[in-house]
C-alpha cells in the first residue's frame, strides 16, 4: 500500500477541512512531504470542491511540476477538460468528483483517462459529490455507494477512492467496512484507494492487511503522529 501524503489548499494556502494546518504554504508542506519520503502527493483544491471555481489551480500545478514526486489532483474535479488540462500541467492522475456518476457516458469516458481514478464519496450511505455541474451532482446524489461501485465496475472503471465525508479530517478511523461492501459490489480487477480518518498506525497496518491500493493521510501527518517512515513500515 503507498502512503500519500494529502496537501489541501484553500486561498492559497493550507487549508484543512477541519481548520489545521494554519497559514502554511502549500509549496513547503509538499517539500516537506517529500523530504520525508512520500512516494506521491494528493494535491486538493479545497475551494474548487465547494464553489466550483479553481482558484489554486496555477498554485497546485506549479508544485506538481517542481516538488519531485508524482501528484494527482483533486477536488471537484468533474469534466474530462479539467482532467486533461490538469495532466497536461503536470499532474500524474486526477480524481474525478462523484458528480460523474450522473452521467454514465462520462463515467466510462473518465475511466479511459490515464491516471484517473473516480471517486465515491460517501454519506450516510449515498453519494455526496462534493464538486461539479449542479444536475451531474443531483442525479448522482440519488446512488447508493454500493450500487456506485457496481455501476463504476461495468463502465470500466478500475479506481476507486473511497471517502467517507462523516469522518473526513475528524481523525474517525478508516472506513473499513464501507470499503468491505463496495469491493463485494464491484467484483474482482478494481482497486481500492480510500482516505479520510487514519489516526495513527494501527489504521495503517488495518488498511495495508485489508489491501488498500493506496492511503490518503492528511492531518496526522499535519499533526506529526507519525512520520511517512514509520507508516511505510507498518504497511510491510
Amino acid at each position: 500500500m503507498v502512503i500519500v501524503p494529502s496537501v489541501d489548499v484553500r486561498g492559497g494556502r493550507v487549508g484543512h477541512p477541519v481548520g489545521a494546518g494554519g497559514d502554511l504554504d502549500p509549496r513547503a508542506l509538499a517539500a516537506r512531504y517529500v523530504a520525508g519520503g512520500a512516494a506521491e502527493l494528493h494535491l486538493v483544491d479545497l475551494d474548487a470542491a465547494e464553489t466550483g471555481v479553481p482558484v489554486n489551480a496555477a498554485l497546485l500545478a506549479g508544485i506538481a511540476r517542481s516538488c519531485g514526486a508524482p501528484c494527482r489532483l483533486a477536488g471537484g474535479v468533474a469534466s474530462l477538460e479539467r482532467a486533461r488540462d490538469a495532466i497536461a500541467r503536470g499532474f500524474r492522475g486526477v480524481l474525478f468528483s462523484s458528480a460523474v456518476f450522473g452521467d454514465e457516458t462520462l463515467l466510462g469516458r473518465c475511466a479511459r483517462v490515464g491516471g484517473a481514478i473516480v471517486e465515491i464519496e460517501v454519506r450516510d450511505g449515498r453519494l455526496a459529490p462534493r464538486g461539479g455541474d449542479p444536475a451531474l451532482v443531483e442525479r448522482a446524489s440519488a446512488l447508493t455507494a454500493t450500487d456506485a461501485a457496481s455501476l463504476a465496475s461495468l463502465r470500466g472503471v478500475r479506481d476507486l477512492y473511497v471517502i467517507d465525508l462523516s469522518a473526513d479530517g475528524r481523525l474517525g478511523g478508516p472506513p473499513l467496512a464501507l470499503l468491505e461492501r463496495l469491493r463485494s459490489a464491484a467484483g474482482a480487477g478494481v482497486a481500492f484507494h480510500t482516505g479520510g480518518g487514519v489516526r495513527d498506525l494501527a489504521d495503517i497496518r488495518a488498511l495495508a492487511g485489508w489491501g488498500a491500493a493506496s492511503a490518503v493521510v492528511g492531518r496526522a501527518l499535519l499533526e506529526g503522529r507519525f512520520t511517512i517512515a514509520e507508516a511505510d513500515a507498518a504497511c510491510a
